[in-house]
Parts: C-alpha cells; structure tokens; sequence
C-alpha cells in the first residue's frame, strides 16, 4: 500500500473521529458518557442505580421505565441527558432523579435547568452578569424570582403556541420546568416532616399523647385515623379539628406526590387503570376507606428508602423490597413485560451509532472519489449495510415497546423515511453500481438521524407517547401512514438525486460522461414512479381512514392538500416528460421543487395549527423549514440561470431523454 494512501486514510480516521465528537456535542443528546472533565458519581452503587431504572411507572397514559422518566425529565429542564454536581461529579439521568428525591436540599444547588436566552432572565428581573447568553442554572438561582416565573407562565399558557414570541415560550417552558422539578424533589421530602402528637390533637387521640407516627403507620391504622378526623370536624359536636396541624400535612402531601405515579394499584388494569402516588394513597385509605395493604406497603419502603439514604446497604435492601412489590403487581396486571426492554433499548443507542457509522461511511466515500479502490467500496457499503440495520433495529425495538406499525409521530417518521432511503438507495446501488446511491445513502442517513435528534432536542417529550384518539388504530397506522410515509420517503430520494444531477450540471462534475447523468435520470424517474405509487394508496387510505374517523372521505384539511399536491407534482413531472416538455434536466430540476412541496406536506402544513391533523404541530422548526426551502430555491435558481446562459450562448444543452416511454395504457 503507498504511503500516500496511508497517510490519507490517516488523515480520514482522524477526521472521522472529530466528526462523530463534533456531532455528539452539537446535538446536546447527553447519553450516558461521562467525559474526562467530570468525576463519576461516587453515592450510588449500580446496584441501587440499576433497581431504579428498572422501576415501573406510568406517566403520560403509558408504562415506561423509570429511567426513560428520569432522562426525558432532565433533557426537558437541561437541554441534555446529563447534569453535574457543584463538586463536578458526572450524573446520569437515574442518579439526578434519586438525588432529586432522596437528597433534594443538595439538588436544588445542581446547574440543572438551560436558559436559552439573557431576555429570559431580564423579564422576571434576575442578574446574569457571570452567566453567558446561553447558560445553566440551578433551581435555587431562580428562587427570587419564582413567583413572578409562574404568574407569567400562566398568562403565556393561554396564548396559542404559534403566537407566541420565543421569550414568551422560554418563560413558559421555565416554568413547566420549575414545576417538574418541585414535583420531584418534593415526591418524598415531605413524608419526613409530620406533625408530632404533641402538635396534633387527632394523633394524640389515636396513637397517644407521647408519640410520632409516621405515615406508614398512620396509613397502617388508616380506619382509627378517619374517625378520629371526622369526629375533630363535626360541628355538632363542637369541634374545632379543622385546625389542626395533621389535616394541613396530609393535604401537603397529596398536593406534593403528584408527580410519579409508582405504586401500582389494587385490581385489574381494566377495574384501575392510573397507577398511584404516595398521595394518592393517602386519599383512598385514610379519607376514603379504602383497604390495600400491599400500596401501604410500597409507601412504607419509599419512606424507610428516605429514612436510610446514608446507609447503602439499607437503602440498597429497602429499594429492592419496593422494586419486588410493584414488579410483582405489575406482572400480575401484565404491564411489566416491555420495561426491561425499553431500558435495553435506550442504553443500546442505535440511532446515535447509526448517525455516527452514516457520517463515517460518506467520509469513506468522499475519500474513494479521490482514490477509487474495491476495498474503499466496500467499506462504503458496508458502513450503509451496519447503520441500516442499526437504524431498523431500534425502529423494529420501538414497535415491540409500543405495539405499534413503525409510524405514528412526526419523530418516527423521520426515522422511518431515513431507513426507507437507506434501502432503496442500497437497492439502486445494486442495479446501477455507480456508487452515487452508496454516497446519498449515506448523506441522507446522516442528514436523517440528524434531523432526528434535533427534532427530539427542540421537542424535549417522550418520543414514545401515548397517541390522540384518531390516531389510536394500529390498522390504520400501519395502512394509510406507513404507506403515505414511504411516498414521501421516494420523493424526498428523487429530490436528492435531482440535487446531484443539477449540482453536477453548475460544478461541471463528469462533463465528460453522459452515462452518468443519464443514470441519474434513470435514478430520478424511478424513483418519481415508486413515490407516485405509494403517494396515491397512501391519500386513498388517509381518505377511507378519515371517512371511518370523522365521517367524511375528504375536507381540504392542509394535511390532506398537502398529500393531494405530492400527488399531483409527481403526476406533472411524469407526464411532461412523457409529452417531451422536460427532458433530464427539467425532471431533475422539477424532482428539486418536489422536495421542497414533500417537505411542506410533511411539516410545513402542521405549522399552521389548523384542522384536523392539528396533532401534529412542531413548535421552533419554522426556521429550519424555511432554511430548506431558501436552499431549494437556490438551487432552482442557480440551475434555471445555467439553462438559461447555456441555451443563449448556444451551448450543448442536456442530452435529450433516452428512456423508453412507458407503456401504453
């Protein structure tokens, strides 16, 4: 091998390398890696991690882990999946949230929360002098000011999404924020702090004048408790015990265990179906009546759990007795199964391996142009062939988590469209053998898992939710939006194939080889056909879908329009082309336009917040919408402008179509 093509390849890994590091810090994902600039957290052993995050809990109207709970949370209120200490101790997202709740006096002081912008700060009055523009804060910076964070929040909530001006949508945010963390850090600190007997009369009565039950044992003797309660509250008898302390702590502790619903309930899921918190336990058997001896139970461990969080052993052997009491009643409810799975699924992180193995093969690529080798091919092939199926087996991961066809939100169907490209591009590579579909298969995977991640960032929600009523029928999703979905897979590919093609044309890339931009029409029209197809079936059954739904085959809903103005471009271009108003160039030029019209369907018509398909609004992507569009339109005009200087100066103009015309019909 000579040495040049060493030190290239040298050269490639090392750049390679920067680009996967570069990719990581700029999406903000913070998977679970800690750098060399923090230390590890030093209070938990894995083991007591590991039983946290394999805890039940239902959140959302689904059963999830409790470390996707923890990691949604955090990446919500930080912009991140990671958080550090004062001292500078790496946490994971488990760790943050069993620090939030067993140790909330030192969490409070953790650079948890991201503000985006200085504006934020000036509008509820707090200085920022040290901080950047774009900095994190810790709950206690914003103390001084919460009061004021909340009241606007609450005026900005009632201001519809698209109308709000992004200071606006900051502030609320915060807020929503500011009160996730409460409902965490709160979750159990509050247990601790009853009124002694001395302070209640109520207690007194009950367990004696000397005593200091806590709530487990007031849970344990919930009936006594009751009368005595209702008895201090009767005003025929002349009672006053509407002042006493105890009615106060335990509405404090209802109103602050709101948050993780962790305790399953009694029953079967069909007889109760919303699992419980601390505080929800506290109203059925204390003001209910409501016997259940096994949630009492998990109460008591959550505040023995409080009670020994110095002692690891103790803590580690209390968190296990709670694991196996609701893991128990979960399985028996059967909605345990796909919780170990999920946990796999999320420590695994095969969309981020496959964006890094897609990025690395289109630097293979762009080194085999430079040195074609069969070696280098491979490679490239490879490198699309492993992030194709790292990408299809989270996808098929998430359809056995969800029990759901592989689209259903906007998120997944950015994923799913990246692998359907993947495919077909590989498929193109296999009938052409030119190594432009290895290239775009890998720009377009990279391109795809980027845009995922972001989409997840700027969202910063659960991207396995559970689904609004219209869209709750797996036949449906896995007719009408998965089909639909694979329409605008194809005409986004025909779109990228017309890119190169017009690019090629500018640049004066293969000036010297026809074949080549002849198989990139071939590419372009294929692809063009196969988008028709699955464009068409796909608006059919959205029509048939909705007449089933709303009662009506269609209503010029914009996503409706959207779909029918896909349909129609795909048909414009196929048949001028068929009557030889385009040629190759025109139909690389129009598949160009083609994905910018697949692109408004796609996510330009949820920005409107209007008709039925409203579900699927997208708050902060107006700008990257229309930094694509501002691309698609250069891109048109600087290929209009070629056409036009080589038509005047009498130049060769594009070859003239030489695809055989399709069949008659």
């Amino acid at each position: 091998m000579k040495k040049p093509f060493l030190i290239a390849l040298a050269v490639l890994v090392s750049l390679g390398a920067a680009v996967a590091a570069s990719v990581r810090v700029s999406a903000e994902d913070g998977h679970q890696h800690t750098t060399s600039a923090t230390q590890p957290h030093g209070r938990w052993s894995p083991e007591a991690v590991a039983v946290f995050a394999y805890l039940p809990v239902q959140e959302g109207g689904r059963m999830k882990p409790l470390s996707t709970f923890a990691g949604f949370s955090l990446l919500a209120l930080n912009g991140k999946r990671g958080v550090s200490t004062p001292a500078g101790e790496a946490l994971t997202p488990t760790e943050w949230l069993m620090d939030c709740m067993f140790f909330p006096e030192e969490a409070v002081h953790y650079d948890s929360f991201v503000v985006q912008a200085s504006e934020v700060l000036d509008a509820v009055g707090l200085a920022h002098a040290e901080k950047k523009r774009r900095d994190q804060y810790s709950y206690s910076d914003f103390m001084p000011a919460q009061d004021r964070i909340f009241e606007l929040a609450e005026q900005y909530e009632h201001i519809e999404a698209k109308d709000r001006s992004p200071v606006q949508g900051q502030l609320l945010n915060l807020g929503r924020n500011l009160r996730l963390f409460e409902s965490i850090a709160l979750y159990l600190a509050v247990l601790r702090q009853p009124p002694t007997a001395a302070q209640s009369p109520i207690l007194a009565k009950v367990f004696g004048k000397d005593s200091h039950p806590s709530l487990s044992e007031m849970l344990g003797r919930a009936g006594d408790l009751r009368a005595a309660l209702a008895a201090a509250s009767d005003p025929h008898a002349g009672a006053s015990g509407g002042d006493d302390p105890l009615h106060g702590w335990l509405d404090e502790v209802m109103r602050s265990s709101r948050g993780m619903a962790l305790i399953a309930p009694p029953g079967t899921v069909a007889e109760s179906p919303e699992w419980m918190t601390p505080g929800d336990v506290v109203a059925l058997t204390i003001f209910r009546g409501e016997p259940m001896p096994e949630q009492v139970a998990a109460v008591a461990d959550l505040e023995a759990m409080y009670e020994a969080r110095d002692d690891e052993t103790a803590f580690r052997a209390r968190a296990q007795s709670f694991s196996d009491r609701v893991i128990a009643q979960s399985e028996r409810r059967g909605e345990y199964g796909k919780i170990p799975l999920e946990v796999a699924f999320y420590k695994s992180d095969f969309f981020y391996y496959a964006q890094i193995v897609f990025v690395l093969g289109f630097l293979l690529s762009a080194f085999s142009w430079i040195k074609p080798s069969k070696l280098l091919t491979r490679s490239v092939v490879a490198s699309v062939v492993v992030a194709t199926l790292l990408l299809s087996t989270g996808i098929t991961m998430r359809c056995i988590i969800r029990s759901r066809p592989p689209v259903s939100t906007l998120y997944e169907s950015v994923l799913f469209i990246t692998a359907v490209a993947a495919i077909l591009m590989l498929v193109t590579e296999y009938v052409n053998r030119r190594g432009i579909a290895l290239t775009l298969a890998n720009v377009l995977g990279a391109g795809g898992m980027f845009l995922a991640s972001r989409y997840e960032m700027q969202e910063r929600v659960d991207t396995m939710p559970s689904l609004v009523a219209v869209l709750d029928t797996n036949f449906w999703l896995a007719t009408h939006v998965t089909t639909v979905t694979i329409g605008y897979g194809a005409g986004l590919l025909a779109g990228a194939v017309g890119h190169v093609y017009v690019l090629g044309k500018l640049f004066g890339l293969k000036k010297d080889d026809p074949g080549f931009y002849k198989s990139l029409t071939t590419m372009t029209y294929g692809m063009l056909c196969f988008g028709l197809l699955f464009s068409v079936v796909g608006t059919i059954l959205g029509g048939i879908w909705a007449n089933d739904s709303w009662g009506r085959f269609w209503g010029w809903d914009p996503k409706e329009n959207g779909a029918l103005t896909i349909v129609l471009w795909e048909i414009i271009i196929l048949h001028a082309r068929m009557g030889g108003l385009i040629r190759d160039f025109g139909i690389a030029m129009a598949s160009v336009f083609g994905a910018a019209v697949v692109a408004s369907s796609w996510w330009g018509v949820n920005l409107l917040g209007v008709g039925l398909h409203s579900y699927g609004f997208t708050s902060g992507i107006v700008f990257a919408l229309l930094a694509f569009y501002a691309v698609e339109a250069a891109v048109l005009a600087a290929g209009g402008i070629h056409y036009y200087l080589a038509n005047r100066t009498g130049a060769a103009l594009p070859p003239a179509d030489t695809l055989p015309p399709p069949p008659a019909v």
